[in-house]
């Protein structure tokens, strides 16, 4: 067995690892700075909802601070990008060297078209990679159009009802043959050629001759262009388990075998497979961490912080809190996500986002943006038991910086939840009051 560490090193290892152990910069955020803290996260996840805002938006302010959001869309959007959409944890943005060995591993077949007769697949296949070949990036709505595809759509159907199009051009997306140029206010994908958006030095024949691909392309085997040799860039799988299982373990300082594994999505096996590697070369070490348990790994490269001094409001889909159980180990922390819940079963509501103090998990506030009204509502605010003196001071400095960088005027806080009031309080406004119209 490696080193002892206590709970609270192990806290602040991971903290430093995911650029949530100090202070934010008081300069001004620039580019630069926004690419530091995605080298240190590896992956943003990508969701639709947009209660408070959208969410890859938030684990750069909750480390930084108020930045034009306007930089980060472009380090997704031109070229050369320092982020490309792929599915990882989720559907996320990941580093452009990471492609590669994401696309080897992903099995997703439920988001396109494996239930589509062959020669449907086939056909849209080829019409849709020679439209994207010569036209401006399209969403699936304007592939549709463009290929003058009409089909009779179920109206007893629950869920996704796709049409054809969206289904095969969701599966061209997942096999890496098309990728998104960006995403439209609706946040809908703008599909292009991967060769089109991934830089020069990731890109692979598979990449580089879409419209030589064979029909079978789409069966669920590993993608291969037609007629092409192995490329500098090809990797086998497990030389992409090892890249990605090294990114893991970066991003979080110390974990277990499946928290490495679920930040990409990789089977528990192949990930073991790879840390053992890294333990072998050195770049991974094993500790034990009193009070979360056995088999933990630490990136032989991290230090141990002294102490902890940030503050961060973090999105429900952030880094940090994506493996529950080890949010759990490390902070105390039970956290589930209550969207898809029944309003009267959520026990802390509909958007909540734990806040960051220190070294500990101090609260979680339920949070929506009016931007109508242009009015931050905290339908709730709960502390924890162990939230630390001055938790209500701190988070209502939080909500005023999160306000001010989303443009809303004022923040009006509910009667809900032990900090409430305290938080009304320390934000000038002493009297709490229920919200009219609270989400559903």
């Amino acid at each position: 067995m490696g080193a002892a560490l206590s709970l609270s090193q192990a806290r602040r290892v991971a903290l430093s690892a995911q650029g949530l152990i100090g202070a934010r910069p008081k300069a001004p955020v620039t580019t630069r700075a926004l690419g530091r803290i995605f080298d240190k996260l590896q992956l943003v996840q990508i969701d639709s909802v947009n209660v408070l805002v959208r969410s890859h938006y938030l684990p750069f302010f909750s480390r930084l601070g108020p930045y034009d959001r306007e930089s980060l869309d472009r380090m997704s959007s031109r070229s050369p990008r320092r982020m490309v959409e792929y599915w990882a944890h989720e559907a996320s943005f990941i580093k452009p060297e990471h492609f590669e060995a994401l696309r080897l591993w992903q099995k997703r077949d439920w988001v396109g078209a494996s239930s589509l007769a062959p020669e449907v697949r086939d056909d849209l296949t080829e019409r849709i990679l020679a439209v994207l070949a010569s036209s401006r990036p399209l969403t699936a709505a304007q592939l549709t159009e463009r290929l003058g595809h009409v089909e009779e759509r179920r109206t007893d159907q629950w869920g996704w009802n796709w049409n054809a199009v969206k289904r095969v051009v969701s599966h061209l997306f997942e096999q890496g043959i098309v990728s998104s140029a960006g995403r439209t206010a609706s946040f809908e994908r703008r599909y292009t050629l991967t060769a089109a958006v991934l830089p020069a030095a990731y890109l692979t024949p598979a990449t580089l001759e879409p419209l030589t691909l064979a029909p079978a392309a789409l069966s669920g085997r590993p993608l291969t262009a037609t007629g092409a040799g192995l490329g500098a860039n090809e990797l086998d799988r497990d030389e992409a388990a090892l890249i990605l299982t090294r990114a893991a373990l970066r991003a979080h300082g110390i974990g277990t075998v499946r928290c490495f594994s679920d930040y990409f999505r990789l089977p528990v096996k192949a990930t073991e497979a790879a840390l053992a590697e890294l333990v072998r070369a050195g770049e991974a070490e094993r500790v034990e961490v009193r009070g979360w348990g056995p088999d933990l790994y630490k990136d032989a490269a991290a230090g141990i912080p002294r102490s902890a001094g940030g503050r961060a409001l973090l999105s429900p889909f952030d880094s940090l809190v994506f493996e529950r159980r080890r949010l759990e180990k490390l902070y105390g922390f039970h956290y589930r996500i209550e969207i898809y819940t029944p309003a009267e079963r959520r026990r802390y509501g509909y958007y909540v986002l734990p806040f960051l103090f220190g070294e500990t998990m101090a609260a979680r506030v339920d949070l929506k943006a009016d931007r109508t009204r242009g009015v931050l509502l905290v339908h709730a605010v709960h502390g924890e038991a162990d939230a630390p003196p001055g938790t209500a001071v701190e988070l209502a400095q939080e909500l005023r910086l999160l306000a001010d960088w989303l443009q809303l005027e004022d923040i009006v806080v509910a009667d809900e939840g032990s900090l409430a009031a305290p938080v009304a309080h320390a934000l000038g406004n002493p009297d709490t009051r229920r919200l009219v119209s609270p989400v559903d």
